[in-house]
């Protein structure tokens, strides 16, 4: 709290737009961390080996009922819209993977821009605070009685490292947390689109099984 009330108070103009740019992060950053690595991460596996067993011995209903337990997980939410898309034709169910993947895709990359923009606004206001600090403080020795100047020198200073290390202090955290969202945002997209191929090859090796 008194780091905070010092950036404040010395800080100048720029370190109260860095506060504010400090929140927003935390508030986009806690969301996007929450919903990615809680709301959207399942332990699916031992369900995808039950659903590919169903598949193979051609139990849709079965399969889909399985994904309804976890309606949320984005593996089984693509494996449900491919299979109740299945019944009316191999480009159907393709097209409906491809949009529940899309869809999948969507909820990883919401907002997740705003925190690469947070890190690089962040970090210009301590550069604008900097300059500001500088402006003012050369502006303000100039006609100052010489003994005052070097207060006002080191006053100035002061502002000006105060707003550079809170810039860069709030971007090194965004860039850190747009850093983790993106990673688990790919893997997640990985993983679903990886189980739409599969269940592609699964539903193919089901139909072969049952003409032969």
């Amino acid at each position: 709290m008194t780091a905070f009330t010092t950036l404040i108070e010395h800080g100048g103009f720029a370190a109260y737009l860095i506060f504010l740019a400090g929140i927003v992060l935390a508030i986009i950053g806690t969301e996007r961390l929450v919903v990615l690595f809680l709301k959207m991460s399942y332990n699916v596996k031992g369900s995808v080996v039950t659903i590919r067993s169903l598949i193979l011995d051609k139990k849709y209903t079965d399969a889909i009922q399985i994904c309804n337990k976890e309606p949320d997980a984005p593996e089984l939410s693509v494996i449900k819209a491919g299979l109740v898309a299945a019944e009316n034709g191999r480009e159907a169910m393709k097209s409906a993977l491809g949009g529940a993947v899309l869809e999948v895709s969507h909820k990883c990359d919401t907002r997740v821009g705003y925190l690469a923009l947070i890190a690089n606004v962040a970090t210009l206001l301590g550069l604008l605070g900097t300059i500001s600090g500088l402006i003012k403080t050369f502006a303000s020795i100039a006609n100052a009685d010489p003994a005052e100047k070097a207060k006002l020198l080191g006053l100035g200073i002061s502002e000006a490292m105060y707003s550079t290390a809170a810039g860069l202090g709030v971007g090194i955290i965004a860039m850190v947390i747009h850093t983790l969202c993106v990673a688990k945002g790919e893997t997640i997209i990985g993983d679903v689109q990886d189980t739409g191929l599969k269940l592609v090859t699964w539903i193919e090796q089901s139909e072969r099984a049952h003409h032969s």
